[in-house]
């Protein structure tokens, strides 16, 4: 990495972590609500009697089931909220007015996501430690494709979740669709209700295999569980485990195409016209001054709002007089 890219590296990690810090709502949501669940359902394990006994029985993969719920709440739901709050501030207009790469901040802003997604997932894995049943269940692992699954469905969310803020004009509805693709995975995916129950209800069963997360999570259920034919937990595909991933593969590609799309049709055509305008110094000393900012004051004090609204309310003033005086 280049110097000048490892300045503007730093300086967009820690923006990112002193924001994430301050979001107690991100806090609670990527790391208690998850974990908590997790923690009644090993508690409980088995704790019906009699004729009760099977029903009550929480899944061998409940771990994995659980880790994969913390990844989509964190790398879906809250990435959404993160990059539809730089968006709604002007922070990503103003950043994408300069040459800065564009794929390089979503690098940046992405990775960091990940990088809280890994924190999580190994504070609920050694949360689930303390459980006897736990550490016996890790003799059956099979890493590479728990591993496998678990990149997948972190990575799918990412492009899922920008694509939706993208897609999206306002904040509520990006909001309403990331709980839809949360919640429902959450109950219909084998953590809220554990996936021995879910098999005996054809509709549920049905609705789960229009969830993309559903695919990604089976892979990871079939690697913890040491069952990677799912010959033990087929998870209605009937012995045809290769089923959950072709359609992961297919799933990723289609959202990768999606979201460079978007995110082309998005900027592409701004950053066109605003290298017409006559301005490209401020821009490219918007650009040194971000390189060789040593604060995250003096990081915002390059990308301030105020300032920042002002001048792109002026450019897309001249732009539109041009436009019309050329149609004239």
């Amino acid at each position: 990495m280049k110097a000048s890219n490892w300045s503007v590296f730093k300086n967009l990690f820690s923006m990112q972590l002193s924001n994430y810090k301050k979001d107690l709502f991100i806090i609670f949501s990527g790391w208690i609500v998850t974990t908590l669940t997790l923690v009644i359902w090993l508690a409980f394990k088995n704790a019906g009697t009699g004729a009760n006994q099977e029903n009550l029985s929480v899944d061998s993969f409940i771990l994995a089931s659980a880790i994969g719920i913390s990844v989509i709440r964190n790398c879906l739901f809250n990435l959404v909220k993160t990059v539809y709050d730089l968006k709604t501030s002007l922070f990503l207009e103003k950043i994408f007015s300069t040459k800065i790469s564009k794929t390089f901040v979503f690098f940046v802003i992405m990775l960091f996501n990940q990088f809280v997604n890994l924190l999580v997932a190994l504070f609920m894995f050694a949360i689930a430690m303390a459980f006897p049943d736990q550490r016996h269940s890790l003799s059956n692992v099979n890493w590479t494709i728990f591993i496998l699954g678990f990149f997948l469905l972190a990575i799918s969310s990412n492009l899922l979740a920008l694509i939706i803020v993208f897609t999206t004009k306002k904040y509520e509805w990006a909001s309403v669709i990331a709980n839809i693709f949360y919640f429902f995975p959450m109950f219909l995916l084998g953590l809220g209700i554990p996936w021995n129950l879910l098999e005996q209800n054809k509709p549920i069963i049905i609705i789960g295999f229009l969830l993309p997360q559903r695919y990604f999570l089976n892979i990871m259920a079939s690697g913890w569980a040491g069952d990677i034919k799912m010959q033990e937990n087929q998870f209605t595909y009937h012995g045809h485990y290769w089923i959950p991933y072709l359609i992961a593969f297919v799933l990723l590609i289609s959202f990768t195409i999606a979201i460079f799309y978007i995110l082309f049709k998005e900027y592409q055509h701004k950053t066109k016209s605003f290298s017409r305008l006559k301005g490209n110094a401020n821009h490219r000393a918007i650009i040194y001054n971000i390189k060789n900012a040593n604060s995250i004051d003096e990081l915002n004090e390059v990308l301030d709002i105020k300032k920042l609204t002002i001048e792109i309310k002026k450019k897309k003033k001249i732009l539109r007089g041009k436009i019309k005086n050329e149609k004239e």
